[in-house]
């Protein structure tokens, strides 16, 4: 049955209003300034530098979202809060990973005693006292609880007849852990406060400088601070500034002093979440008022970002779609018979899909992709699958919300969301109801493709696939995804809605993106601190070398020249090979390549530029940057580099499958600077600033405008571009692995 569907016109897109407070620091690249953000209103912020006080600038949100988004600028959210800035006395500007995973661990430890502690207060409806005549047993049930998981964990791993060595914790004595307690509330519930350190700071408290019932309510905003009073205390203080006060004032403009029980009922009318807040921090605000989460107005882009697998029969997916109806015959035959995963993240405020992809087997890798792809530019998709709707929805979520799958779990996905500053929560198993959105999402978006979709779609899979069942149904599933990102872009996101009250997500993102600040994705340095792989590699004379490329820094040869050519941590961005970063006795540094290797080139690319090189005899030995180059062109002109970026496959590679294919591919070959390199195409289509052009451009002359294509003298003699799609698409597969 056809279903006719009249797509609702879409609103153009100009910017975000990015979000930003005194918390952050703005990064100017262009000056190599730093500022904070003072205050803002509906054209743009007022910010001052850091290093003078006297020195302001005013940019437009309009400004701002073109710098960020051009990388010449970038926000370090939360830099400048009180509990970063604790942090940072304490360890200097050591990140989480920095640290010995022994001290980790021990942190890792010290956070699960407090949580357990802070659950079961709740659950009681009081504090626990700190003393260890009460606290004392608790504690030693905590311990044992903690013990009995790790060996319980390490009795699942390795074989029947080895043996595992088990760190077991001792129980901390009540003063001892009432200071593990009031460290990680002070620093905002962040783990890095309860690694192993000498000294600490002490209590951390803020000032509140406040006519009968209006002086008093003012005062009793004390209540609400993190050295968290009691109503007594705070209720003397009033009393002792009320006096201060009338002492300034004439007889007959006294203030009336407010009674004690007046006084607390004034207290006990302030939000709830409010008061847990600013009491004991948002984080564990969010905790404590999750059952009721839902009851909390979410309007914000990021505010909640929902996201999850779905585990479905790829037949069976095919059939209730409707797509199997319109597969040829021979297709049908050869579809194997396979489970598939498709993960998913949802913006609740907006129901904007700001994430999908497919994965055989969700491991950590997978669901860090997830997150990734949250954070990424993803125009250049909706590009290459054809649709006319841009996919710009990108951020920096504030909140995720995700189920106790192992995917989520993995101690991979937990770094990177630590390391992001990304808060998350994994609601009590087989709930469904505490992520009602992405629940429905996949009940509700296979209906939407059918209709649309043509079957000619498939047509080289059968010839990529003949031969190689788990090769066949990956083709088959990133020809899929191709489908349900065209659903997305154009059927879904332009969509009426009933929980928008009828409009559509892509004009809910529009308009909120307007009206409320977002977080934007962090940088490019920052991408690869959170996202990159550790690997070891030892400094020469050039630096080092990663997938055949060099780096060097003056950092790298002086740890040379005090220690040798010896070896040095070493991290890589798999979707940035301009760069990589390295450890030194002083911190992580970054070190750029020496071969004039572009920024917008990925490890995806160079690895299968170089395997549709080595295909070649004559031109396997060669090292020049210009054959490489000449190579990702052919990739580029034939759309494929942008299936590599987009990372459609649902094959996700770990840190040991690029390490095996550098082995593989690179062995002893490295790439040398050419004097003579051709540039290189844009990997994605340019999008045009309508506020800087001073037009907008209608839709389709603007992806017309986007679409590259290649002079004829440029093109490869390799046949047609398809068939020289096909030949990258199968070398690349030939080097990925199922998980």
């Amino acid at each position: 049955m056809n279903m006719s569907f009249r797509p609702v016109p879409s609103k153009q897109f100009f910017h975000s209003l990015v979000g930003m407070s005194p918390r952050d620091r703005y990064e100017c690249k262009d000056t190599k300034e730093n500022f904070v953000p003072l205050t803002r209103d509906d054209i743009g912020y007022l910010l001052q530098s850091e290093t003078n006080s006297e020195r302001k600038i005013f940019l437009a949100h309009a400004e701002i979202y073109a710098a960020l988004d051009s990388k010449r600028a970038e926000i370090h959210y939360g830099y400048n809060s009180p509990a970063q800035q604790l942090i940072r006395n304490i360890f200097g500007d050591k990140t989480w990973d920095e640290f010995a995973a022994k001290d980790r661990d021990i942190a890792l430890y010290r956070e699960q005693m407090v949580l357990m502690y802070d659950d079961e207060c709740e659950q009681i409806g009081k504090r626990l006292p700190f003393s260890e005549k009460v606290l004392g047993p608790k504690l030693k049930e905590y311990t044992k609880t903690i013990n009995s998981r790790l060996v319980n964990d390490a009795a699942q791993e390795g074989r029947a007849d080895s043996v595992s060595d088990v760190k077991i914790y001792k129980r901390p004595t009540a003063k001892t852990f009432k200071r593990w307690h009031d460290r990680y509330h002070d620093c905002d519930m962040d783990v890095m406060a309860l690694l192993p350190r000498h000294h600490g700071p002490g209590s951390k408290l803020f000032a509140f400088n406040p006519r009968a019932i209006a002086f008093a309510h003012d005062q009793a905003r004390a209540y609400l601070d993190r050295s968290r009073p009691k109503k007594a205390d705070v209720y003397r203080r009033y009393l002792a500034a009320l006096h201060k006060k009338n002492d300034t004032l004439p007889a007959h403009l006294r203030l009336e002093k407010v009674s004690r029980k007046k006084f607390e009922a004034m207290i006990s009318n302030f939000d709830a979440f409010h008061v847990v807040a600013s009491r004991y921090g948002e984080k564990y605000a969010v905790k404590k008022f999750m059952a009721i989460r839902r009851s909390f107005t979410i309007v914000a882009p990021g505010q909640r970002i929902e996201m999850d697998f779905v585990n479905v029969d790829l037949v069976s997916l095919l059939v209730e779609t409707g797509i199997w109806n319109v597969l040829p015959a021979d297709i049908q035959e050869k579809i194997p018979r396979v489970r598939i995963y498709f993960g998913a993240a949802i913006d609740v405020a907006t129901r904007y899909i700001v994430a999908f992809k497919a994965s055989l087997n969700p491991n950590g890798a997978a669901s860090v992709a997830v997150i990734r792809m949250i954070m990424s530019d993803k125009r250049h998709l909706s590009t290459y699958v054809g649709a006319q709707t841009p996919w710009i929805g990108k951020l920096r979520p504030r909140f995720i919300a995700h189920d106790n799958g192992s995917e989520f779990i993995a101690k991979r996905t937990q770094n990177v969301l630590r390391l992001a500053k990304i808060e998350a929560n994994r609601p009590p198993a087989g709930q469904p109801a505490f992520r009602p959105f992405i629940e429905r999402l996949f009940h509700t978006i296979g209906l939407l493709v059918a209709p649309y979709f043509d079957g000619r779609t498939f047509h080289n899979v059968v010839e990529k696939g003949d031969y190689d069942p788990q090769k066949h149904a990956s083709l088959l599933v990133e020809e899929l995804i191709k489908v349900f990102i065209l659903a997305i872009c154009d059927i879904y996101h332009n969509k009426s809605h009933e929980g928008l009250g009828g409009n559509t997500p892509h004009n809910a993102w529009v308009d909120a993106c307007k009206e409320y600040e977002v977080d934007f994705p962090p940088g490019s340095q920052e991408m690869l601190h959170i996202f990159g792989h550790t690997t070891q590699r030892r400094v020469s004379p050039y630096g080092v070398t990663v997938m055949g490329i060099t780096y060097d820094d003056p950092e790298l040869q002086r740890l040379r020249r005090k220690h040798g050519e010896a070896d040095v941590l070493v991290k890589f961005d798999p979707e940035c090979a301009a760069h990589v970063s390295f450890k030194s006795d002083k911190g992580w540094f970054v070190a750029r390549n020496t071969v004039g290797l572009d920024d917008d080139v990925t490890f995806a690319e160079w690895i299968t530029a170089r395997n549709e090189l080595r295909a070649h005899y004559e031109t396997a030995a060669e090292q020049g940057i210009k054959i490489m180059y000449e190579a990702i062109n052919r990739l580029r002109a034939t759309g494929e580099a942008a299936s590599l970026r987009a990372g459609l496959s649902p094959r996700i590679p770990t840190a040991a499958d690029f390490l095996k294919w550098e082995k593989e591919l690179f062995g002893g070959w490295t790439a040398v600077p050419s004097d003579d390199a051709p540039p290189l195409h844009h990997a994605a289509p340019s999008f045009d600033d309508p506020l800087r052009i001073g037009e907008v451009m209608n839709r389709p002359d603007l992806f017309a405008h986007d679409r590259m294509e290649e002079p004829a003298d440029e093109q490869p003699d390799n046949g047609d571009d398809e068939d020289f799609a096909d030949l990258v698409t199968s070398n690349f597969a030939q080097y990925e692995e199922d998980y």
